[in-house]
């Protein structure tokens, strides 16, 4: 798209915009969230986990399986926990202020977990349940066992993942084993960005769901919905030109949108509106 992007944009996509596999989980969502904290220092933070995943190693025995106690080390020893008092703070999204606070959601606490270790030689991987975010480890025989970074690393069985997607989702999804199914960075990344977007939208805060859109965009580039809602945004900010881009592009990728007849009158007004400008 010709428009602009800010320094800290570019930087977000060339973290992202490489094969799955060389995503730097923890560098692109510390990078993801320097919109919001323009002086973070990536680097501090990165060093920060070396030296947790160090320590980890040190505190790591082999008298039960290492990914729990890595658990124990980041939840019980450190403190590390899930926000239950202010779960929507969206301070819990931001990798940083994990680090800073010891507080976090569960995705937030699970890339956490997941780079810690990483590092420390811990085979683990992160799973997407609806509406909840946990990880899995590889045990040396091969078994795999689940854990709930948000709830203190608790150990759960396929069974307790089972219950938890019902509870959340109130019996209305039927439990799926893909469920269970690791997820790469690129997910990760977008869903934490996706909980962000929620967080900003309700709170009426244009500018900042905006840049969230604009990364989402960046991990997807032709996905419809955030092409249309960035515009959509745009034009409420009263950035007429790049709201005239966007929306244009999402009727390009959805020539047949139900919506696409209320598109075109916000094109019409936007574009009138940009014409002052010219």
């Amino acid at each position: 798209m010709a428009h602009k992007r800010d320094p800290d944009l570019e930087i977000f996509a060339s973290q992202v915009n490489r094969p799955e596999a060389q995503i730097d989980l923890a560098r692109a969502a510390l990078t993801m969230g320097r919109f919001a904290y323009t002086k973070l220092d990536v680097e501090a933070y990165i060093h920060r986990i070396d030296r947790l995943a160090e320590a980890a190693q040190r505190a790591l025995k082999h008298t039960e399986p290492d990914g729990v106690m890595l658990a124990r080390f980041l939840f019980d020893t450190l403190g590390f926990s899930g926000n239950t008092q202010h779960y929507e703070d969206p301070r819990n999204s931001f990798l940083n202020e994990v680090l800073e606070r010891r507080l976090g959601i569960p995705i937030s606490l699970s890339v956490l977990y997941l780079e810690v270790a990483r590092r420390a030689g811990v085979r683990a991987e992160g799973v997407g349940l609806p509406g909840h975010f946990i990880v899995r480890v590889q045990l040396e025989d091969g078994a795999v066992i689940y854990l709930d970074p948000f709830h203190r690393g608790v150990v759960l069985t396929e069974e307790d993942c089972r219950a938890r997607v019902e509870a959340i989702t109130g019996g209305r999804l039927p439990f799926q084993k893909a469920f269970l199914n690791p997820v790469g960075a690129r997910y990760i990344l977008t869903r934490m960005l996706n909980n962000l977007k929620n967080h900003y939208a309700s709170a009426g805060d244009l500018e900042n769901a905006a840049r969230v859109i604009e990364r989402l965009l960046v991990l997807n580039p032709d996905d419809p919905i955030e092409t249309r809602n960035l515009g959509l945004v745009y034009g409420q900010l009263g950035r007429a030109r790049q709201a005239v881009e966007w929306l244009e592009r999402y009727l390009a990728l959805r020539p047949g949108a139900p919506d696409a007849a209320v598109i075109k009158q916000h094109l019409e007004a936007l574009a009138r509106q940009a014409s002052q400008w010219n």
